[in-house]
């Protein structure tokens, strides 16, 4: 299947490889990479192998994607604990839950999260075919087990959040290659996920780096896509790969909010001083109210009895004339160089709890001891409840709070179909969002989401 970009898109995309991101000044590129490069040429050597690597998690640092609002805005929103406080009507959709089609947010999130395929498939296409005296093929299988995760992991959210998607395989190159790309179901999408996640198991590193791609970044990602598929086992299984690895564990709120790559993380975007993060810069500060701030809710939750150490997540700096007016301290940092966390041990935790909890024969004790390992670090007392049911409950709970800046509320509501009782969304067409309007327009395979 060809790879899909909106066919209005295709040109720039191609562009952009062409030049071998030369345009990026991101932490991961080598400053000295070539600037401008045929396609035919692009990836030559080691040098510029690497180069296309790096650039592809450079991609995921995009200020629609994981390295800003976007995308991550539009789950924060939308998930009922965040609000809008900004003057840009197309945020204020996901609060109210009236998006559109020719939202603004959406499709300028998709069109950067495509683009992060191309960048992954140009690596996936290239690399193999390279033939470089000193190269070592296991350096060769690194990179595409790297490339094979990222794009994985791009379809995970592309369909998570849009439902139906093509499922992009090979790189735009021109307009013409974007052609005749059929969507696929929400449920093949994840399908292929696993398929490609099958694959990068065999090739990424077993080295762990919490910055780069490897064999327990791909062991926390098929948990996450088990719990998404209700394979409760699998979920289990996955996340015990990780839960008591010398490499992780649970450590003070003080260090995730201020220290970088620690047990906690495992995997998280770097940024740095010259390559600082977007994110910050569309919440709340202490000087003035920007685009999102966190709710009322929110904070009330986080400085309770439940929330324990979390409260270091949100301050109140409200005033007489400012009521109500609450910041975030998780992407506030000094130099704007905070990191963005895709995957930490306390999701794995609490994946494998509620794994546990719902398999077809339940351990309800080891659910409580999953469950309780996260409250305890935050200084919680421990969850009691004796049912699956309340379990569950408390799980679900435990994952807003825990994870509150970090896009999953709004998903977890929708993959356990709560997000109807829960928030009010009876009409279930919203609990996808609409495909963006042009794509439609422009591309007779793409069909609009039922509802839009």
């Amino acid at each position: 299947m060809k790879q899909y970009i909106s066919k209005r898109k295709a040109l720039g995309c191609a562009v952009s490889f062409i030049v071998l991101f030369a345009s990026c000044t991101d932490y991961f590129l080598n400053p000295e990479s070539p600037q401008y490069i045929s396609d035919e040429f692009a990836i030559t050597d080691a040098q510029s192998a690497e180069t296309a690597v790096l650039g592809t998690y450079s991609a995921l640092q995009h200020g629609e994607y994981y390295g800003g609002d976007g995308f991550q805005s539009a789950a924060n929103l939308s998930g009922g604990d965040h609000i809008w406080v900004g003057t840009q009507n197309h945020y204020y959709t996901f609060v109210t839950h009236t998006y559109r089609p020719d939202n603004r947010t959406l499709n300028d999130s998709w069109n950067a999260m495509n683009q992060v395929v191309n960048r992954a498939n140009q690596v996936i296409d290239k690399i193999p075919r390279l033939n470089v005296t000193g190269l070592l093929e296991e350096t060769k299988k690194h990179w595409l087990g790297e490339a094979y995760t990222i794009r994985a992991l791009v379809h995970f959210d592309l369909a998570r959040a849009w439902g139906n998607i093509p499922i992009v395989t090979s790189p735009t190159t021109s307009p013409s290659s974007a052609s005749d790309v059929n969507q696929s179901s929400q449920q093949e999408v994840y399908a292929h996920v696993l398929s490609d996640l099958e694959t990068a198991e065999q090739l990424a590193s077993p080295v762990f780096d919490s910055n780069r791609v490897n064999v327990y970044t791909i062991y926390a990602f098929k948990a996450r896509v088990y719990l998404y598929l209700k394979q409760w086992d699998k979920a289990e299984e996955y996340a015990s790969k990780l839960i008591g690895n010398i490499h992780f564990g649970l450590v003070g709120w003080d260090n995730i909010l201020t220290a970088k790559n620690t047990k906690e993380s495992i995997w998280e975007l770097a940024f740095s001083t010259s390559d600082k993060s977007n994110y910050f810069s569309v919440w709340s500060s202490d000087s003035y109210r920007n685009t999102l701030a966190p709710s009322r809710t929110l904070y009330d939750l986080l400085h309770s009895g439940a929330g324990g150490e979390r409260a270091k997540l949100v301050k109140d700096v409200s005033t007489d004339t400012k009521l109500d007016y609450y910041v975030q301290l998780l992407y506030w940092r000094p130099n704007n160089d905070n990191p963005t966390y895709l995957f930490r041990i306390a999701e794995q935790y609490l994946i494998r709890a509620e794994a546990r909890a719902k398999k077809a024969n339940p351990d309800l004790p080891g659910a409580l001891s999953d469950l309780n390992a996260v409250r305890e670090r935050a200084n919680v007392e421990p969850a009691t409840a004796l049912t699956t049911g309340q379990i569950v409950l408390d799980i679900e709970n435990e994952r807003r709070l825990e994870l509150a800046f970090e896009p999953h509320r709004w998903f977890d509501l929708v993959r356990t179909e709560r997000a109807g009782e829960v928030l009010g969304i009876t009409d279930r067409n919203k609990w996808i969002f609409p495909l963006p309007y042009n794509d439609v327009q422009t591309d007779a395979n793409l069909n609009q989401n039922t509802g839009y």
